[in-house]
């Protein structure tokens, strides 16, 4: 399964990384949904960016008290989430209070505890724009608790099978990037993927982890780049690359994790 001239040349592109870039240099990106969730937030730039670049913008439960925290007073009221969605176990009672009162925020409780606060904001979001599948980019996605992180990988894959006729919202088929003060992760799909890379705000390093099981890929674009490499949990998995162009290619015969360092 080596990389050819034809399969980069007929490959899906995938662009993940325009919603990083200032207003005015991403004319690739598609509106998106922004859901910020329960991680500290500390890069202000970062977080400037990609909330000028989302079409709307949400907060899942204790998220609420991260981007309340991140800002001071003159610049709580420009981040103004369009809703607030959660079991609203983790929202402070006077921080709720500033965004549903002062600044007149919906905020929508959900008692359910078969799903997380990031499932809960997925199903508000389809419930309030049924006509609309926004991308969603997801800040906290990963960082803090493995096993949050592992649910958030899990999302990913819930949402990027094929949508079921009896779906609910929250799982319909969407597509889903995990983003953090460190990194960008999103799933890559089997065959051969060209993806954007824009060494401007992402890398150098990158990692592309098997986690549908043993997997077989070629790569081009990296510091060190592979041709039929088998990769599986307990054999030999690519991490700790790095991306050698603003555009890399992966070809693969399963679904792989691919994650890129935010540059600093």
């Amino acid at each position: 399964m080596p990389l050819t001239e034809e399969d980069i040349a007929s490959a899906t592109y995938i662009d993940r990384a325009s919603i990083l870039l200032p207003p005015g240099e991403n004319g690739n990106v598609k509106p998106f949904a922004l859901i910020v969730l329960n991680q500290p937030i500390t890069d202000l730039d970062m977080l400037d960016r990609i909330w000028s670049n989302a079409a709307v913008k949400i907060c899942a439960d204790g998220g609420t008290n991260r981007l309340y925290a991140a800002l001071d007073e003159s610049t709580r009221p420009k981040y103004k989430p369009d809703f607030i969605s959660g079991d609203l176990d983790s929202l402070k009672p006077d921080i709720r209070a500033y965004y549903e009162g002062e600044l007149g925020v919906p905020v929508y409780h959900s008692p359910d505890q078969d799903s997380t606060d990031f499932g809960k904001c997925l199903l508000k979001l389809g419930d309030l724009y049924p006509g609309e599948r926004f991308p969603v980019v997801a800040l906290g996605g990963t960082g803090g608790r493995v096993d949050q992180e592992f649910h958030s990988i899990h999302t990913l894959f819930v949402h990027e099978r094929e949508a079921k006729a009896d779906d609910t919202a929250d799982k319909k088929q969407r597509e889903i990037t995990l983003l953090s003060d460190d990194s960008l992760t999103f799933l890559v799909g089997p065959g051969t993927q060209k993806i954007a890379t824009p060494r401007s705000v992402l890398g150098p390093t990158c990692g592309i982890i098997p986690v549908c099981g043993p997997t077989v890929i070629s790569t081009g674009g990296f510091t060190w780049d592979v041709e039929d490499w088998p990769t599986s949990f307990g054999t030999q998995v690519s991490t700790s690359n790095a991306m050698e162009a603003d555009e890399v290619v992966i070809k693969s015969d399963q679904t792989v994790l691919f994650t890129l360092e935010i540059r600093r």
